[in-house]
C-alpha cells in the first residue's frame, strides 16, 4: 500500500467505518430492542387468550341448554324436526324439557343421594319426561317417537349401558 492510500484510509470518517464500535453498539442495541419488543407483544397476546376465553360477556349459545356430543343437543329442536311438532306441541315440550332439566340439576346437586340411588332417580325423571312428551303426540308421531327411543336405546346398548342394564359391578384390583 502506498502512503496516499494509507492516509485516505485513516481519513475515512469514523461513522463510515463498518467496524466502528459505536455503530456496532447501536446495531446490537436495536437488535436487542426488537427482540424485547417481539417478546413483549407475544407475551401480551398469549396472556390475553385465557382472559378472552373466560369473558362472561361473550355471546353464549342460549338455544341449546344441554352440552355434549352428537345426540346430546336440544331435545325440542330434535323432536320438532323428526316428529314435525305443531307450535302448541313445541311450547309444551319446551316446558317439559325445562322442568326435566331443573329436576335433573337439583338431583345432581343433592349430596344426600348415593350414586346408585341417584342414577335410578335420574332414570325415573327421564322416563316421566318421555311419558309426558309421548302423551302430547298424535298416533303417527307416537310411532316415530317410539322408533327414535328404540334407536337411542340400541346405541346406548352398543356402548355398554342401557336403560334396563344394571350398573357395572365395582372393579376390584387384581393382585
Amino acid at each position: 500500500m502506498t502512503a496516499g492510500e494509507e492516509l485516505s484510509g485513516e481519513m475515512m470518517q469514523e461513522s463510515e467505518n463498518p467496524m466502528n464500535p459505536m455503530k456496532m453498539k447501536l446495531t446490537n442495541f436495536r437488535s436487542s430492542l426488537r427482540r424485547v419488543a417481539v417478546l413483549a407483544i407475544g407475551a401480551t397476546a398469549l396472556s390475553a387468550l385465557p382472559a378472552m376465553a373466560q369473558d362472561p360477556s361473550a355471546p353464549q349459545d342460549q338455544a341449546s341448554p344441554r352440552q355434549g356430543g352428537p345426540g346430546r343437543g336440544n331435545q325440542v329442536e330434535f323432536l320438532t324436526k323428526k316428529l314435525n311438532l305443531t307450535p302448541d306441541q313445541v311450547t309444551q315440550v319446551k316446558a317439559i324439557d325445562e322442568d326435566t332439566l331443573k329436576q335433573s340439576k337439583a338431583l345432581r346437586e343433592d349430596t344426600s343421594v348415593a350414586g346408585p340411588d341417584k342414577r335410578a332417580k335420574m332414570m325415573d325423571i327421564r322416563k316421566a319426561s318421555q311419558d309426558k312428551i309421548r302423551a302430547l303426540l298424535t298416533d303417527d308421531q307416537k310411532t316415530k317417537f317410539d322408533a327414535l327411543q328404540t334407536q337411542m336405546r340400541e346405541r346406548r346398548g352398543n356402548r355398554g349401558g342401557g336403560d334396563d342394564a344394571p350398573p357395572p359391578p365395582p372393579s376390584t384390583p387384581q393382585l
